[in-house]
């Protein structure tokens, strides 16, 4: 029986401490290639705003590659990347997310079908707000027309 080839989103922290873009980039190669090898697919990676280095809420306590204690991280560099991948294989690639030491952390989501098409919302942004400007719009006018009222008495 064929398993079922589902849609993921993984954002994950790279480490401050590997903030060149050759480290950067062999990072997401190394998730990349973990992803290959549990026989999924990746479709799309995002370090553009509002992703790439940026600053804790709150330091986050790691260990750092050849340090005995832990160390506090305030900035990181966020990567987000869409890929598709058995479902029962996804804790081959949360093995190897937590073996890198690369990854300070990551969040690994299932993308629904019925809201996210190709990493599109279905429903236009531009839609949504087109039609909350028009039924504002409207609002608008009746407050406006009250105000005049009440002036006139």
């Amino acid at each position: 029986m064929r398993e079922r080839r589902r849609d993921y989103e993984l954002l994950f922290i790279v480490s401050p401490l590997r903030s060149s873009e050759e480290e950067i980039a062999n990072t997401i190669n190394r998730v990349r290639q973990s992803i290959a090898g549990a026989g999924g697919e990746m479709t799309d990676v995002d370090q553009s705003p509002p992703w790439g280095r940026r600053k804790f809420a709150y330091p986050i306590r790691e260990y750092a590659e050849g340090e005995a204690s832990r160390r506090p991280f305030n900035e990181g560099i966020y990567v987000l990347c869409h890929f598709t991948l058995a479902s029962t294989r996804i804790p081959e690639v949360e093995r190897a997310l937590k073996l890198n030491d690369s990854v300070l952390r990551y969040l690994l989501t299932l993308v629904d079908p019925r809201t996210f098409s190709k990493g599109q919302p279905i429903a236009s942004a531009s839609g949504a707000a087109a039609g909350a400007a028009e039924s504002f719009d409207a609002n608008d006018s009746d407050d406006v027309d009250d105000e005049a009222e009440d002036d006139e008495e």
